[in-house]
């Protein structure tokens, strides 16, 4: 008989915590009534390495089975920052024994390669080409385990969701699907901020992820950004600089990572009566960020521009604060615009981006919202102006949403699975050329918590391993246990 299994562990605490709960989640589905052991490494008997196949996670610097198993050159960690490595295979601490090594120097790390263990490992564990290696899946993991070796770190430092906060009906599912797809920064736009923004932000970073509060610095509906730009000058940016500080310091500045606001960009054109869009934003961005970061010098601060009214403009857009990180949007075709289908201009697109990633020289801040996924309804939309609490909906609501949403995934699975080597190349060239970029996705009103889609699952493994090829990232996420097709 095949032995069992043991998680152990340099700690139970922190985000290491989620990262064990994912395991010991995913492998107890497979043992049937058995339960797993968990316990800390300070806690375990000698004796279990030659009595079960240990699962070691955590940190080399914290965890002597892990130390050891380095040392004989079995993992590897990368250097990056939340890079880690994956051994599965025979055990050099216990004859006739396998071993499970999940290392990381960071939190993140640790998290991210309990996450590959379960999606690239577990998730594939059982199948021999077309066919189940056992009928029960409760006897899969008591058969031979296939060797396994991995040793990887992202390309894009901060991988990121973009949604307005009332369209997260369950935020904790919601935090959890972004980890599995190992995503660790949400921004978050509110017209008011939730009332419950303390819980969401804690129980975001238990699972390493940060909150990002999104507001208006002077957007409003697109009809009504023109008659903005047209009355812009010195008492309309004084009031609008004096509303958007007060609301982060009433509202924000208790909770969360950062902030990110949108203006007046989000139209057609360059000038409206006279007045030259790029630089009245410019002069708006400047005066009211540099208060904020004389007042909160570490605040972190991303600026929501629209390429289409200043993209003949750039050379002002360049005198925006290098300490405010620009996030480009709708900078040409997919994987910038709404639509997915949308691909006529990607070399115009690819090169226009290529600029954008070095506008202010060679210590750029530069971020992308990256699109071609699932957006609001803006003919039912509705503002609101008070607190309220986010993500709390029921169980029988996230379903039902998720059934109505499930046709227009549909049709934009199709479109990726055509087109998903234009969002790579993107990834790529941004990996290639911009120093620690910001990149999200638009993922609203999708019911993200509810089932994981394809397109996002794409996009975010594009996020870790833009490199590689495109049919090779779709089949390999195509697969993953937590991914809908």
């Amino acid at each position: 008989m095949k032995k069992s299994f043991a998680l152990v562990l340099d700690r139970y605490e922190g985000v290491t915590k989620k990262a064990a709960d994912m395991i010991a989640g995913t492998v107890s589905t497979y043992l049937g009534y058995e339960v797993m052991p968990v316990l800390t490494y300070d806690k375990m008997p000698e004796e279990m390495l030659s009595e079960r196949t240990v699962i070691a996670v955590g940190s080399p610097k914290n965890h002597p089975i892990l130390a050891e198993c380095e040392k004989r050159g079995l993992i590897t960690i990368p250097k990056e920052p939340e890079g880690y490595s994956v051994y599965v295979g025979g055990s050099p601490l216990a004859e006739e024994s396998d071993i499970v090594l999940i290392a990381a120097n960071d939190e993140n790390g640790i998290l991210y390669g309990c996450s590959d263990f379960c999606t690239n490992y577990l998730g594939m564990l059982g199948y021999s080409g077309n066919l189940f290696t056992s009928g029960n899946f409760d006897t899969i993991l008591r058969l031979d385990l296939t060797p396994y070796s991995v040793s990887t770190a992202p390309k894009i430092p901060t991988r990121a969701i973009w949604t307005w906060g009332h369209m997260i009906y369950d935020y904790r599912s919601f935090f959890e699907n972004m980890a599995r797809l190992r995503l660790n920064e949400i921004v978050i736009w509110n017209d008011a901020c939730p009332i419950n923004a303390e819980d969401i932000v804690s129980y975001a970073h238990s699972l390493g992820i940060k909150v990002v509060w999104g507001y208006t610095w002077g957007w409003d509906q697109s009809s009504k950004l023109e008659a903005v730009v047209a009355r812009s000058g010195d008492e309309l940016i004084a009031d609008i600089k004096a509303k958007a500080i007060s609301t982060y310091e009433n509202e924000y500045k208790k909770y969360g990572d950062g902030i990110y606001f949108q203006s007046f960009t989000e139209i057609y054109k360059d000038t409206v009566e006279g007045k030259n869009v790029a630089a009245e934003v410019t002069r708006l961005v400047n005066e009211t960020a540099g208060e904020l970061l004389s007042r909160y010098p570490d605040l972190h601060i991303q600026f929501g521009l629209h390429a289409t009214s200043v993209n003949t403009q750039t050379e002002i857009i360049a005198g925006v604060d290098p300490r405010v990180h620009i996030v480009w949007e709708d900078c040409g075709s997919f994987p910038f615009a709404y639509s997915c289908k949308d691909v006529d201009r990607l070399e115009e697109t690819l090169e226009f981006t290529g600029k954008l990633t070095t506008l202010r020289g060679e210590n750029e801040r530069f971020g992308a919202v990256l699109k071609g996924l699932v957006c609001l309804d803006w003919k039912r939309f509705v503002h609101f102006s008070n607190s309220y609490v986010m993500g709390e909906h029921s169980r029988e609501y996230v379903m039902k949403r998720s059934r109505e949403k499930s046709k227009l995934w549909k049709n934009v699975t199709a479109g990726w699975l055509r087109y998903a080597d234009h969002a790579r190349r993107t990834v790529e060239l941004i990996a290639s050329t911009a120093k620690n970029p910001v990149i999200e996705m638009l993922v609203e009103d999708g019911c993200f918590e509810d089932k994981i889609p394809l397109p996002v699952a794409v996009m975010a493994e594009l996020f870790w391993s833009a490199d590689e090829k495109i049919d090779v990232i779709l089949e390999r996420v195509s697969k993953y246990p937590c991914v809908t097709l």
